[in-house]
């Protein structure tokens, strides 16, 4: 039987062959394609990967820098918390002096009493200042 089904197909040969190597070129061609694949799927992962390694590590040095700069804000307000309490009593003496003092003369010269609370805020505002 099978060999009465080959002396019919015998006029056939060559397109079977053909056809044969199509099928053959086919699945080959599908097979690199598939492989081809996966290998890029691996090299796109571990870029990926790369990428978020190299985001962690970026974002970590923002934090620390973060962290350092919210420090040095920190102290900085402290700072300027205790030059406030310090400063704070005798700008506002000096202050009420100054709406108590008497009207500037016609000629705009300031007074003595002008000229004394000037220094005094001159003075404070200098002792104020960390060295």
């Amino acid at each position: 039987m099978i060999a009465a089904l080959m002396l019919r197909l015998a006029p056939y040969k060559l397109l079977l062959q053909i056809a044969a190597a199509v099928i053959v070129a086919t699945l080959a061609f599908g097979a690199g394609w598939l492989v081809n694949g996966w290998r890029l799927n691996t090299k796109l992962s571990e870029m990926k990967a790369a990428h978020a390694k190299e985001k962690a590590e970026q974002a970590t040095t923002a934090l620390s820098t973060l962290k350092a700069d919210a420090a040095t804000i920190h102290q900085a307000a402290t700072e300027y918390a205790a030059v406030g309490a310090t400063l704070a009593p005798k700008l506002t003496a000096l202050t009420k002096e100054l709406r108590n003092a008497p009207r500037l003369p016609v000629d705009c010269r300031p007074d003595d009493v002008r000229v004394r609370n000037l220094d005094s805020a001159i003075d404070a505002a200098n002792s104020a200042i960390p060295r």
